[in-house]
């Protein structure tokens, strides 16, 4: 092991890497349209944190450190965003280790402009010399720069055009017509993952005839208790400038695009039905930016 160049403080240490991998992980989320909940980021970057004290290990050789970092990439992304298929997991692994690297440069010019020299290093791992605040600046100038570039070059064509979506409710598969809309923002309570909003009266004739009678009951004013039978009752907030309302909604397996080459899971799992038709007819279902 490389002798210890300086003091090491081992709980800034830890909390800076912690808040740092917060920020990336954002970042790469924004970059993959992918969202986690607040406790898996928090897990993530836990982990993330933990991963740094391999700089007290001793000196592996180059191959199982690369080896070490690919791995503590994937578990970190693993954690934070779930498998939602094996191309949406390397995007976000792709662009999570490209940050880190962006913000290693940032860090570089920051000490070559200041002159500070580099502390310690091992097992691919850089303690430096720069003040914890600059490197959390340096860490939120990386996520700003990303979310700048994302909302001024507008939404991706796969995020603006109608898409076909295929979930399951009490056993009978259900395909819909969604399109994007970027005042969309339900959560489900449970998971705090996006929602995917259904108009009940442009879905009814492709639902099944429990589900019908219970969201019949439930827009009617009587609220049933029960939930169709294969059916996990959800209750949605819905917040709006002009009204505040729950909306009933069900829990599913999961939710998938219908893609040319076949279904593409979105680790989605819970929908929300509204009473009121939408204003075109070419769609069934909205969903919001973060939803794919």
């Amino acid at each position: 092991m490389p002798a210890i160049k300086t003091v090491i403080y081992l709980d800034v240490l830890l909390l800076v890497n912690f808040l740092v991998a917060y920020f990336l992980l954002q970042a790469a989320g924004l970059l993959s349209s992918q969202h986690a909940a607040f406790s898996r980021m928090v897990c993530a970057s836990g982990i993330a944190s933990l991963s740094a004290l391999i700089l007290f290990a001793p000196e592996l050789s180059y191959p199982a450190q690369i080896l070490y970092k690919i791995l503590t990439a994937c578990a970190v992304v693993g954690v934070a965003f779930g498998l939602q298929g094996l191309r949406r997991f390397v995007t976000a692994v792709c662009w999570y280790a490209a940050l880190n690297i962006l913000l290693a440069g940032l860090c570089i010019t920051v000490i070559l402009r200041t002159g500070t020299p580099l502390l310690q290093t091992a097992n691919l791992t850089v303690y430096l010399r720069i003040s914890p605040v600059v490197l959390l600046l340096l860490s939120a100038t990386s996520c700003g720069a990303v979310w700048l570039v994302l909302h001024f070059s507008g939404s991706t064509p796969q995020t603006t055009r109608t898409i076909g979506i295929e979930f399951e409710l009490c056993g009978a598969p259900v395909r819909l017509r969604a399109t994007l809309d970027t005042g969309c923002h339900l959560k489900d309570p449970v998971t705090c993952l996006p929602v995917l909003l259904i108009s009940w009266p442009a879905a009814k004739g492709r639902l099944p005839g429990g589900v019908n009678a219970f969201l019949g009951q439930w827009f009617q004013g009587l609220h049933p208790s029960t939930p169709p039978v294969g059916a996990s009752l959800r209750v949605i907030p819905c917040n709006t400038a002009a009204q505040h309302a729950l909306l009933p909604g069900f829990a599913v397996a999961d939710i998938s695009t219908i893609t040319e080459t076949g279904m593409q899971s979105l680790g989605r799992t819970a929908v929300a039905f509204c009473p009121q038709p939408f204003q075109s007819g070419e769609y069934e279902a909205l969903y919001g930016s973060d939803f794919l």
